[in-house]
């Protein structure tokens, strides 16, 4: 059996075009194309609630921006691309990432999704990146347990149940989103 090729970032985005569904639930690990399972209702809802609190928060501080599903190039040599629910930026020009498929620029902080028993087996893989590359705060939230587990550069994880809120500490000083609002049913009308 011939082993799968090996690609560099550029080349997986050239390549994920052609991909089911145009390649929307594929990442790159170590230079190989990995198909995620389509996230499922819970998780769109929680991106919807938490994007409104974030934009509000982000307003009202008047810096920084998040970008949803946006490629970040977390390694190179062979290259490693994630695309977690979210990125949050607070520094350099404001919205510079948000056009962009994949980016070298690493985020402030980082929203993950284990909504998937897929996602949730590579969340391992995803939030280690993510320490190695330097992101000084990483949120996994976490559908099934209704939780989060928070990882803050130079600190202890810690997880935030149900009943616990949220704060961005330093990293997004002023931020705080209860956890059971990440689960709430949105009001659509």
């Amino acid at each position: 059996m011939a082993e799968s090729p090996i690609y560099t970032a550029e080349q997986f985005l050239e390549a994920r075009l052609e991909l089911p569904d145009a390649g929307r639930w594929t990442e790159l690990d170590q230079g190989k194309i990995v198909t995620l399972d389509p996230p499922d209702i819970e998780h769109g809802t929680i991106v919807l609630n938490l994007s409104k609190v974030l934009s509000l928060y982000l307003h009202q501080v008047d810096q920084g921006y998040a970008c949803f599903e946006l490629g970040l190039l977390v390694n190179r040599g062979p290259d490693t691309v994630r695309f977690p629910p979210a990125a949050i930026f607070n520094s350099g020009n404001r919205f510079e990432e948000t056009d962009k498929a994949i980016s070298e620029r690493k985020p402030t902080a980082i929203v993950e999704i284990a909504s998937t028993n897929q996602r949730r087996q590579l969340m391992s893989d995803h939030v280690n990146d993510y320490v190695q590359w330097g992101v000084d705060l990483i949120w996994v939230i976490d559908p099934p347990k209704q939780e989060v587990l928070e990882y803050v550069a130079g600190s202890e994880s810690q997880v935030i149940d149900i009943n616990g809120k949220m704060t961005g500490g330093t990293v997004l000083p002023g931020f705080a989103m209860k956890v059971q609002d990440l689960f709430a049913e949105p009001v659509w009308w």
